[in-house]
């Protein structure tokens, strides 16, 4: 299959650059190179490309809660363990806690790592931040599977798993097709369900992950948000608007163009001031 992907990303109003705690991943479990994965460093982040002649395209989207410690590592962690994760996996949701597990079970480790790190910059872990190591991080996680179909050209099939409030778009002949996992604006709230990176228990992720599948033509237009984004384009679709049309001035757009969209938008209160992330995906 073909696609055109663009990768947008921008952390709160305010804050800095490397406080920005979502994470996404973009790539192929079948392609060499640099279409195997991109994972975009922390925001703002305007990337734009055509990916090319690959069976199948994953994208994985995590939010990090801001409550946790190092939320932006282990929403990284769980993006990079998504985007490599056999397909069969990502299609039932005894596969997708096992993922999580998988990304569990590296946690430890990072965090030995992260706190050697600081012990040779000469910042070793103070006795106030111990509590929020040991309570561990939490995120939530949206992963979505594009494949083409072996004979139809310009066509194939989409699944996606998620675990919280990221949603995925489909749009097709200018209309919403599909919103997943949250169809409404008034579903957001402030407990999603997440992953912990102390790990979870299985039954509670079967119970609480969201699935779904489908078909994709070409023209369809899929777009992947963290919570706030996601937000904002659902109430666009409520009062009668087309956010997909909205988000077309993002298309060339460069990190300053990013930031100056996000901050009107944030002022006249339609975008909730979080991290903001948001990956389309044309298939073609």
């Amino acid at each position: 299959m073909r696609a055109q992907v663009t990768i947008l990303a921008l952390h709160k109003g305010g804050g800095a650059p490397h406080e920005y705690e979502d994470a996404v991943w973009v790539g192929s479990r079948t392609a060499e190179g640099p279409e195997r994965g991109l994972l975009p460093p922390p925001g703002p982040a305007c990337r734009s490309g055509g990916v090319g002649r690959v069976a199948s395209l994953r994208a994985a989207v995590a939010d990090g809660a801001s409550s946790s410690l190092l939320a932006r590592r282990w929403a990284q962690l769980l993006v990079r363990e998504a985007g490599g994760a056999p397909t069969g996996l990502l299609r039932t949701g005894q596969g997708f806690a096992e993922v999580l597990t998988r990304a569990a079970d590296r946690w430890p480790d990072l965090m030995k790592d992260y706190v050697r790190n600081r012990e040779l910059r000469g910042k070793p872990i103070t006795w106030f931040e111990r509590p929020g190591l040991e309570a561990g991080a939490h995120a939530t996680l949206l992963v979505a599977h594009f494949a083409a179909h072996r004979w139809a050209p310009a066509r194939g099939t989409w699944s996606a798993v998620a675990l919280g409030d990221a949603c995925l778009f489909q749009v097709r002949h200018d209309r919403l097709h599909v919103a997943f996992p949250l169809t409404a604006s008034g579903e957001f709230g402030n407990t999603p369900p997440l992953a912990a990176s102390g790990g979870q228990d299985p039954e509670a992720v079967r119970a609480r992950a969201g699935l779904v599948s489908g078909h994709w033509r070409r023209g369809d237009r899929f777009y992947l948000a963290s919570d706030a984004m996601a937000a904002w384009f659902l109430r666009q679709v409520e009062v009668g608007r087309k956010p997909w049309d909205l988000l077309r001035a993002l298309d060339y757009a460069g990190p300053r163009d990013l930031a100056a969209w996000v901050e009107r938008r944030r002022g006249a209160g339609e975008l909730r001031n979080d991290d903001v992330t948001l990956v389309r995906i044309a298939p073609r």
